[in-house]
């Protein structure tokens, strides 16, 4: 797309579409569902902040925050040049091969140009941008400080949503991107629908985070990440983010958390697997509060499975499935998600006709599934290394959390297998190409080679 002059609004022929919550993932529904319905309503029950600053409604959003290459493609296609934009404001484009410093397991990952950049910056500051863009699109408005006590229903048909006050909004389709404490299951159950079947993996993992402004010295670096091989507890991330600033995240599984003052704070690092990120924050200033947040399992409610799922109804991002944000795929996926609907929107019209929506909540959640199959397989694959060490998780998945432990120490020094770890963890490639005959073979013969142990430049 070149320009807004060639966006087609309200194609689709339906009238009304809502829009449950104003996080990241509901912002691109909302630009995706304007293209196929006349009006578009997005409902958040928090006051949105007028600047880039966190927001209650939203607990994670005071840590790290990365949006990779499959969700910057989303956002740039429904707001063009808003990567262009967002870098001109401060978010910081990282190659994440070649700008970070990346122990990984055991060892360090090859360094090298991979071309495959991410964008760093808080969650408040990409919200913020992302919603003045939706403000400029005509047929979209956005109510806040409102709450959706419920759906409407005719039939097999949900047909709007009931606010807090009692008001009761008519719409062809209710998009739900509510996030991981998403209602719609209580909803329709209560309209007798039934609940779609969920998978969980606990981890009940513990964030702490806190700003640093750097040392003023050179480095050949712009972020370090410390991840540690289970059975260890202790993971860190270091990441530029916006005002020159660092944005620091320590995440601790089985109680093993850090403290909520800077002084345990910087103690705790001194439990990673190497003391490198202990030694450049001693050097750098803290000039924030330490914030706190636990994450308790991953969570994946089936939709897909439903054999009573209502018509006009589609469920994206963490509302659907909840990932760990240690691997930074929420805010992607959930973008995809809102693609994957535009274009069975578009396939709805070709096959059934105009504003026709029967049909489409099975033909979005069957589509959306298989990203989410793929998602899921990624994020929870080493979580589930981490379960087994106390004797949890199917055979499959430790086989799996084996295997990819192989992949890892291939990345140490092999470019073009940590090239493709990369683009899979960018959602550029499915997983299961890591684990083609050529790649398995390697793995398994050159693994045991030993740690690659090139250290990064101290800042």
């Amino acid at each position: 797309m070149n320009g807004k002059d060639t966006v087609r609004y309200g194609s689709f022929g339906g009238r009304h579409a809502i829009v449950i919550g104003a996080s990241t993932t509901g912002l691109a529904a909302s630009a995706a569902a304007a293209r196929h319905f006349d009006t578009v309503t997005n409902i958040e029950r928090d006051s949105l902040p007028n600047g880039p600053t966190w927001r209650k409604g939203v607990p994670q959003s005071h840590h790290g925050h990365i949006l990779l290459r499959g969700g910057q493609n989303v956002f740039n296609h429904y707001f063009p040049g808003l990567t262009t934009d967002l870098l001109a404001r401060g978010s910081v484009e990282v190659d994440m091969a070649n700008d970070i410093c990346w122990y990984h397991s055991g060892g360090w990952k090859k360094r090298f140009d991979s071309g495959r950049t991410m964008l760093c910056q808080t969650r408040g500051f990409l919200e913020h941008y992302i919603r003045q863009r939706l403000a400029q699109i005509p047929n979209v408005r956005l109510l806040q400080n409102t709450k959706v006590a419920g759906y409407t229903a005719s039939g097999r048909h949900i047909t709007g949503v009931e606010l807090g006050d009692g008001t009761v909004l008519e719409a062809d389709l209710v998009i739900d991107t509510s996030g991981r404490n998403s209602e719609t299951p209580k909803h329709l159950s209560a309209f007798g629908f039934g609940i779609p079947e969920v998978s969980e993996l606990k981890v009940d993992i513990g964030y702490s985070t806190t700003l640093f402004t750097a040392p003023d010295r050179a480095r050949d670096w712009k972020g370090m990440l410390i991840h540690s091989k289970p059975p260890a507890t202790r993971t860190a991330a270091l990441l530029p983010t916006e005002g020159g600033r660092w944005i620091v995240t320590l995440l601790g599984w089985q109680g093993d958390y850090a403290g909520g003052d800077i002084e345990s704070f910087l103690e705790w690092t001194t439990g990673l697997p190497i003391p490198d990120m202990h030694n450049v924050l001693s050097e750098a200033t803290c000039v924030d509060d330490v914030h706190r947040w636990r994450f308790p399992a991953n969570l994946r409610r089936h939709y897909d499975k439903m054999a009573a799922a209502p018509e006009g109804l589609v469920v994206i991002g963490d509302a659907n499935t909840s990932l760990n944000p240690l691997y930074a795929q929420g805010m992607s996926h959930g973008a995809i998600g809102t693609s994957i609907l535009d274009a069975c929107l578009s396939e709805q019209r070709h096959d059934v006709g105009a504003g026709r929506i029967d049909g489409l909540s099975k033909r979005f959640h069957r589509a959306y599934s298989q990203l989410l199959d793929e998602c899921w397989f990624t994020s929870t694959v080493e979580d589930y290394g981490a379960v087994s060490t106390n004797g949890g998780g199917r055979l499959v998945s430790r086989i799996a959390s084996w295997y990819l432990g192989k992949i890892t120490e291939m990345t140490w020094r092999d470019e073009s297998i940590a090239r493709e770890f990369i683009d899979v963890m960018h959602l550029q490639r499915a997983p299961m190409t890591l684990m083609r005959p050529s790649v398995a073979v390697r793995a398994l013969m050159r693994a045991s080679a030993g740690a690659h142990q090139v250290r990064p430049a101290r800042a």
